[in-house]
């Protein structure tokens, strides 16, 4: 059985962070993780339409020691769309994760519904504004 213990959610969205489910506010970018939050220090973005084209896999490294790996990560890319990287969305398909990518107030919502449900999901969350 999948026991993530107590599962902590976004409450809200602010331009530069999140505030959580369990009401502690953070000011950077976010993963939540089988119901655990976690501070995340992205890579920085790059102007334009593939602003994570230079990214590393480096800065997702936690998915690799996770057990049980999530079923599915939702990347909310900020306050706009941005397509994930071929590169990462392979690292990701290599662990057996799926990938999904939206902005992060949707990305934040459907995960805390399929968290809510049960399902084995993470998010990797970009705030509104960096």
């Amino acid at each position: 059985m999948f026991d993530r213990g107590p599962n902590v959610g976004i409450e809200v969205i602010t331009k530069k962070g999140f505030v959580l489910s369990n009401h502690i506010k953070i000011d950077q970018p976010l993963i939540l993780l089988n119901g655990s939050p976690f501070l995340w220090n992205a890579p920085p973005r790059a102007p334009g339409f593939l602003p994570m084209k230079d990214w590393d896999i480096e800065a997702f490294k936690i998915f690799e020691l996770v057990s049980p790996r999530p079923e599915l990560i939702m990347f909310g890319t900020g306050r706009e769309f941005a397509p994930i990287p071929e590169h990462i969305r392979q690292y990701f398909f290599k662990l057996g994760i799926q990938v999904d990518q939206m902005n992060s107030k949707h990305a934040a919502a459907t995960y805390n519904v399929l968290a809510e449900e049960g399902r084995r999901i993470a998010a990797a969350l970009l705030p509104l504004e960096e």
